[in-house]
């Protein structure tokens, strides 16, 4: 057997809260700058003394979790008939999040990143996640999912979940982003009109209604067709703006998450 095979199927123990682990070493060579460095180091003494290659001289990881280690090592060692399917709940994907970014495992990281971002996630979930692991683009869905969220959440729940900090901005950046206009001042198409819920914006009107009065066409892009009744004020939320705002406020969390992929 050559070097390069005695290497591949060498195996390593972890010790992980109360649990060994037993797995190849490859992997972890492969996949983890910090792991590669560690193992490829030359180590004095005969190969019983080498730490990680018996029970005895595990490596002992302090201060992590024995489930995202198993999450992660379920990724790392898939069943071969599966290989191209990782069958994790979402806890064991943040686990493999959280392992792979303080490891810097980069293919490891984007695949948690990618199955956790088809998972259902919270406005507060994602940039809880994103301040945890680094994740720029959870950090800015999750700040305007919580501007646009119609419903909001109270200053004393933004302070408790985001802290103070987070919450004075998001509340500036709502402030800056809503303007009460006197109708006579402020002329809306129906095509102008996007849906409050969540992260959605989408258009709310695609085809010409017709008056429930008159039956006349209202057509879309028409901006004389619809007005506010009594001399109402309108308040209209500018979403392109206020995600302009988030963007722009928290430009250096955003940067110095974004530069952990370059």
């Amino acid at each position: 057997m050559t070097n390069e095979e005695s290497t591949l199927w060498s195996t390593v123990f972890f010790k992980v809260e109360d649990t060994i682990f037993q797995v190849p070493q490859h992997r972890f060579t492969e996949h983890s700058e910090v792991f590669a460095a560690m193992f490829l180091l030359p180590q004095a003494g005969n190969a019983k003394s080498v730490e990680g290659k018996t029970t005895e001289r595990r490596i002992l990881l302090e201060s992590y979790k024995a489930a995202d280690f198993k999450a992660l090592v379920k990724l790392l060692y898939p069943p071969p008939a599966i290989s191209d399917l990782y069958f994790l709940t979402k806890d064991e994907w943040v686990g493999v999040l959280n392992l792979s970014t303080r490891w810097q495992m980069r293919k490891m990281r984007n695949y948690a990143i990618s199955n956790l971002s088809k998972m259902p996630l919270t406005s507060i979930e994602k940039v809880t996640l994103a301040r945890d692991h680094e994740v720029a683009k959870w950090l800015k869905e999750g700040l305007s999912e919580i501007l646009h969220n119609k419903n909001g959440l109270r200053p004393d729940e933004l302070k408790s979940h985001l802290g103070l900090e987070t919450a004075f901005r998001l509340m500036w950046i709502q402030n800056q982003s809503l303007n009460s206009t006197p109708v006579q001042s402020r002329v809306i198409a129906l095509r102008a009109l996007g849906c409050p819920t969540g992260s959605c914006g989408s258009k709310m009107f695609n085809y010409s209604p017709a008056c429930y009065s008159c039956n006349r066409t209202i057509f879309s892009d028409d901006y004389k067709a619809i007005y506010l009744c009594h001399n109402a004020s309108v308040l209209v939320q500018d979403r392109v703006k206020s995600d302009q705002k988030v963007a722009e406020v928290f430009k250096e969390e955003i940067a110095s998450y974004e530069s952990w992929d370059q």
